[in-house]
């Protein structure tokens, strides 16, 4: 999951040795993300039919494959056809089975438990992110291409025979879990339909919110490096705020994930959407200022919490919504789809706001509103689905 993050280290060298606007090349990160709509649903559908180890095998090594194939990249137009297939076949084997098995495996301490989960994507994330950028000017980004597709194969095949979707497959029952009665099935728990989901406001409410959330904070990572190097930070700093805002987000999720068992999945997400905005905020105050700074560090911990947004909420919020039951693949898959849209539809806005006014600044106080809105109609779908009767 962490390699989504490390793309954003690409986008100066690569557009600059294929000599092409920045816009132009983020696009294939935008083409990843709109497969995002075609995969997700697919493999929400899929995963009872083949299982969640055929599923994580088969996608990891079409998304291993495909980052080794672009160190050999030489146009731009190969970047699109492998942003298809890493579209189509990263979530199943990262956000898709990570999110179901938290969410089968537990009913207690849910938010804490998807919080460590999640965290590791920083781990990863903020180790790569003090060598990388080092390792694409000394061998080249073709090189550092090739070392993320070695890590997608080497954290996912190898590791997929010890996956178990359920409890229930080995016996036991999710952690919080009630005693369920001899004649039913274990993994089966109030909530609704897929279909009824679908046809509910509440639905179609909670995906606007998170393209609006995912636009704007998610969708500004591939260009937050960029922005720092034309604000006068150097690239090595550049590259330094990025492994202590990944650092930072191992405890940014532990931390959201526990106030979400806390204070509940509403205020913790509004508490996580604050600081997102905050930080987009303080990224048009950055001036060449060092990284341990007070606005430095003020910034890359509030963009911390703020990019866990991403993988915290979207299932906790489903989960909330319309219950954890045999359906929620298939609701969270075309929720966190939808999403996806605004994490396409970000990196081509900054771009275009970078190429038509030499700053990213514009874009950014334009996000804050979209944050705003973010918020407001998560309000009103959470609102909604209270009112669905939750069957078995």
């Amino acid at each position: 999951m962490g390699t989504t993050t490390l793309l954003s280290f690409f986008t100066l060298p690569v557009s600059t040795a294929l000599d092409v606007p920045r816009a132009a090349f983020t696009l294939y990160t935008s083409i990843m993300s709109l497969m995002v709509i075609v995969s997700m649903p697919f493999w929400g559908k899929m995963l009872p039919k083949i299982g969640i180890r055929a599923m994580v095998a088969i996608s990891g090594a079409g998304a291993g494959l495909s980052y080794i194939a672009m160190s050999y990249f030489t146009s731009l137009w190969q970047f699109y056809v492998a942003g298809i297939v890493v579209g189509f076949t990263l979530p199943a084997c990262s956000f898709l089975p990570a999110s179901v098995i938290i969410t089968n495996w537990f009913e207690h301490r849910r938010g804490m438990a998807m919080g460590i989960a999640m965290a590791f994507t920083g781990v990863y994330a903020a180790i790569a992110s003090t060598f990388l950028p080092s390792m694409i000017m000394k061998t080249g980004w073709e090189s550092a291409y090739l070392f993320l597709g070695i890590v997608v194969l080497a954290l996912t095949i190898p590791i997929a025979p010890f996956l178990h979707i359920h409890p229930s497959k080995v016996g036991l029952s999710p952690y919080g879990a009630k005693v369920a009665p001899a004649s039913e099935p274990l993994d089966t728990q109030p909530g609704i339909s897929a279909r009824r989901a679908y046809r509910s406001g509440a639905f179609w409410l909670i995906c606007t919110a998170l393209f609006f959330g995912h636009a704007s904070i998610i969708g500004f990572i591939q260009h937050a490096p960029a922005h720092l190097t034309s604000k006068g930070v150097s690239p090595v700093e550049a590259g330094t705020f990025m492994s202590l805002c990944m650092l930072s987000l191992i405890g940014a999720k532990v931390m959201l994930g526990w106030l979400n068992d806390r204070i509940g999945t509403i205020n913790a997400n509004f508490i996580c959407l604050f600081l997102g905005s905050l930080a987009l905020l303080l990224f048009t105050r950055m001036d060449g200022q060092p990284v341990i700074s007070v606005i430095g560090i003020t910034l890359f911990v509030a963009y911390a919490f703020g990019y866990a947004y991403n993988s915290i909420f979207p299932p906790l919020l489903i989960s909330r919504m319309f219950g954890a039951t045999k359906d929620f693949a298939s609701i969270y898959g075309v929720a966190y789809a939808l999403a996806c849209v605004g994490v396409a539809a970000g990196p081509p806005l900054f771009g275009t706001s970078y190429d038509l006014t030499g700053s990213y600044d514009t874009m950014l106080i334009i996000s804050l509103g979209f944050v705003a809105i973010s918020a407001v109609l998560t309000i009103l779908a959470l609102r909604l689905s209270d009112r669905i009767p939750k069957t078995l």
